[in-house]
């Protein structure tokens, strides 16, 4: 017999020994011409294909369509293709007729969902099915040539994703900044977010004070779906549903009538056609104040996208509702005080130019500082003036005299006061008398004193400027807030500045924050009593709040540092990056795939090649290359980055354009410094990328020339882990009641006495110590303790080297560290950690964490 199995590959290997007398095909010498070359032809083939032949359609393949079978091979060989592949047979089984039909089949990024290695998957496939025929040219199975595209589809599909979700939410923050009612924000997210995920129903409520009663007052419904506006009860859908939206928990239902039972409130659900579910609360002075709601009228498994898409949705319209709310109050007290000062009580003055003498009331007098029975001149005005007002009140005084511009005189001015030395802010208007000649006889008008307006304007200014920082990243580079932060001279300066005063801050707030936790919870006093608690408890929190947007203006903001494929992020952002800079500019991206993994936060490093990329675009305004490359390098002594020695990953961008003298280049990454003219640039680009990999224990270098262009390395250290791998979270734990004795260490006197007193409520008898020498003589002594609760700042000893003394001598004591400081490179990751301020609740979710 000839040898059918031509050459020495693994499924040739394996025909020869298969036994085919006893398959469908019977024994090869009887083999039909046809099906003998079609399988010499496949195992000469280095590309997937398979034979399908006679009634059973019996399998062959070759060595390459191996690896598509998977597990499957190589019991697949001399089955039927229906045994074989009976998880895709429903959707293939037409287009195997259709080619036994004598019809040839080509398709193109099929989806199939296969079980190739004993789990489900989504694949795609690029296919043609052949008829086959016998040497009596009778159609009896089909030859197939094909290629697995699942990881292409796959990419495609994630980078539209993204695309489509910035897209959708720059769309969003469009529509919620010309909302300038509550209301009209609401309706237009929820029309947004429900056609977004396709869902029948999107809604919002209002909830009452007793945090039961709710109202919908509109919502998006899709078409054929009746409206949920009404009020309702909350305790009717259920103790789940209630529990979960009081506790500020985003209740998550994927099929109501399984997942709850009636009695928990799946008649309610399904009643206003809800058979799953995805409702986010606001929580707001420390109740359930609102939700947003998205229904689906069928049961649904909402994937971690969708629900992560309904938070951030949630979250931003919230925070637009509360700056509305915010700008609304302030227009409120803007007009209350320009009332107040339309009404105040008004200063005269008059000008005698023919007997050159000043008339001043008492009430202009004293806008000047001088007494009521002193004589005035002109000259005591002129002195009275502010250095930095005197040229412009000089030329609209000039101007109001001046025969030819009988300007009118409206100027706003400081004074010193002569006599105690105030500086005062007056509003002053008047104008010219001219006689029949044309000659200016007296000038005369009226002031008022407009200080407590000014401060309140600029006051209001510095609030406007806090609030809109927190709308978005742009626009909190474009307010005055950076002309505030303009004094500092270097980032590590302001990042020092800031943790120490994050730190003391801190400090000053957790027993503040700690008692009014406690006085609200207990309620006491009466309804007076209880109003200004929670009014300061909003201050306080306000003050968290700003300590937190220095930390994150001063890169200190919390990162998520993983393990990131750099060639699979490159490459990902690659079309992103070509529509950022624009058709001018070539991009080529030099990336070897097999790379390992580098240690960065992938959404603050995918800004940074943002950044990059876009200053390169700058630098070439006639066109030019970018080139995108990074590399692995080990670092030693003397390495131009001043790195520690070790491996890093090296992201490079580099640009043809004008490049930089050195100058330029020595300033490069100094915050506020820009070379691209006023409006044009913020100048904080290369210093945030600077900062972010600082923060993440690398560097950026900057190598330039003019005329040659500037390359720019982003160094960052490389990962040992597994690049995707990510630690899996479950839903936070419950703040449970403790029980055992604390030990509690603090240097700060109501710091401790405020956190004891939260250990005390949560269940513990409390050990108080002074310091971590302290702390130690009673470990030495013997005393006897379950936890370890203790400050990280303290003088001697700090609370880390505290808790390894401590896991040294009483190994596996349970250990919570307190800390407001704001850098984290002097604390083991290993310890779990509580930030300061806090309260009892957030007290008790660390230590339930712990168990």
């Amino acid at each position: 017999m000839t040898d059918v199995f031509v050459g020495d590959s693994g499924m040739a290997r394996q025909m020869r020994t298969f036994g085919w007398a006893s398959s469908p095909v019977g024994d090869p010498n009887g083999w039909p011409i046809a099906l003998r070359s079609s399988v010499t032809l496949l195992l000469g083939s280095r590309f997937p294909m398979f034979i399908a032949w006679g009634d059973e359609l019996t399998f062959l393949y070759n060595d390459a369509y191996s690896s598509i079978l998977g597990a499957k091979h190589p019991e697949a060989l001399g089955r039927s293709f229906h045994s074989v592949w009976a998880e895709i047979w429903p959707y293939i089984a037409p287009l195997i007729d259709q080619a036994l039909a004598g019809e040839a089949v080509w398709l193109e990024d099929l989806p199939l969902r296969m079980n190739r290695f004993g789990y489900d998957e989504d694949t795609t496939f690029t296919f043609s099915y052949s008829p086959a025929r016998n040497d009596a040219g009778e159609i009896v199975g089909i030859f197939c040539a094909c290629s697995e595209t699942t990881r292409q589809t796959q990419a495609e599909n994630e980078l539209r994703g993204r695309e489509a979700r910035l897209l959708f939410f720059d769309n969003l923050e469009e529509r919620l900044f010309h909302s300038t009612e509550a209301t009209d924000a609401m309706r237009a997210a929820t029309e947004m977010l429900g056609s977004r995920l396709r869902a029948s129903r999107c809604a919002y409520a209002d909830v009452a004070a007793d945090a039961d009663r709710f109202c919908i007052r509109s919502d998006f419904t899709a078409p054929g779906i009746v409206s949920s506006t009404g009020e309702y009860s909350l305790d009717l859908f259920g103790p789940r549903a209630g529990g979960e939206l009081r506790a500020g928990k985003t209740l998550v239902v994927h099929d109501v009538s399984n997942e709850l039972r009636p009695t928990e409130g799946s008649e309610m659900f399904q009643a206003i056609g809800i058979d799953a579910i995805i409702c986010c609360p606001l929580i707001k002075d420390g109740r359930l104040a609102a939700m947003m709601a998205v229904h689906q009228d069928r049961p649904r498994t909402w994937t971690a996208g969708e629900i992560a898409l309904v938070k951030e949705v949630v979250e931003r319209c919230w925070a637009h509702v509360e700056r509305v709310g915010t700008e609304a109050r302030l227009r409120e007290s803007e007009e209350r005080l320009r009332l107040a000062v339309d009404n105040a009580d008004v200063g005269f003055w008059d000008v005698d130019l023919i007997h050159d003498a000043l008339i001043w009331p008492p009430r202009t007098k004293a806008m000047f500082g001088i007494s009521p029975d002193v004589p005035v001149t002109m000259q005591d005005f002129y002195e009275g003036l502010h250095p930095d007002d005197r040229e412009a009140t000089s030329a609209a005084y000039a101007a109001a005299a001046d025969p030819e511009q009988r300007a009118l005189y409206d100027v706003n001015y400081r004074t010193i006061g002569k006599e105690d030395g105030i500086v005062r802010w007056v509003e002053a208007k008047g104008r010219g008398v001219f006689d029949a000649q044309g000659r200016c006889i007296r000038v005369a008008g009226t002031a008022v004193q407009i200080t407590a307006r000014k401060e309140a304007e600029e006051a209001l200014r510095e609030l406007n400027t806090t609030l809109e920082t927190r709308i978005t990243t742009a626009i909190a580079e474009r307010e005055d807030v950076l002309e505030v932060l303009r004094q500092s001279q270097k980032m590590e300066a302001m990042g020092q500045l800031t943790g120490g005063v994050a730190h003391d801050f801190n400090n000053l707030l957790t027993p503040i924050v700690g008692s009014l936790d406690l006085l609200q919870r207990k309620g006491l006093g009466g309804e007076r009593e209880q109003r200004l608690i929670a009014g300061a408890v909003q201050s306080a929190d306000r003050a968290r709040t700003l300590v937190q947007r220095l930390l994150a203006f001063a890169r200190r903001q919390p990162l998520q540092p993983i393990p990131i494929d750099v060639p699979e992020l490159i490459s990902g952002m690659g079309e992103l990056v070509s529509s950022t800079i624009g058709p001018q500019i070539r991009v080529v991206v030099e990336v070897r795939d097999e790379l390992p993994p580098a240690l960065a936060d992938p959404n603050q490093l995918e800004m940074a090649i943002l950044n990059l990329a876009v200053n390169a675009r700058d630098a070439m305004p006639d066109g030019g290359t970018l080139r995108i490359t990074a590399r692995r390098e080990s670092i030693r002594s003397g390495h131009r980055s001043k790195l520690r020695t070790g491996h890093y990953i090296c992201l490079s961008v580099a640009d043809t354009g004008v490049g930089m003298d050195a100058a330029t280049l020595a300033r490069a990454v100094e915050p506020f410094f820009s070379t691209k003219g006023i409006g044009k640039g913020t100048g904080l680009g290369l210093s945030m990328v600077h900062g972010l990999a600082s923060q993440l224990g690398g560097t950026i270098t900057i190598q330039s020339q003019l005329g040659l262009g500037t390359t720019v390395e982003l160094w960052l250290p490389q990962s040992s882990a597994i690049a995707g791998e990510e630690t899996q979270l479950g839903d936070e734990p419950m703040a449970q009641v403790g029980s055992g004795t604390a030990l509690l260490v603090d240097d700060e006197e109501l710091v401790r006495m405020s956190t004891a007193d939260m250990l005390g409520d949560l269940g513990y008898s409390v050990i108080e110590a002074v310091s971590g020498e302290e702390a130690m003589r009673l470990v030495k002594a013997g005393t006897h303790f379950d936890l370890l609760v203790t400050d990280h700042l303290m003088p001697g000893m700090t609370g880390t080297d505290l808790i390894q003394a401590v896991r040294l001598a009483k190994p596996g004591t349970p250990v919570l560290l307190v800390s407001g400081y704001a850098e984290n490179t002097a604390i083991d990751p290993g310890i779990p950690r509580l930030t300061k301020p806090f309260r009892k609740d957030e007290l008790a979710s660390s230590l339930a964490l712990l168990s």
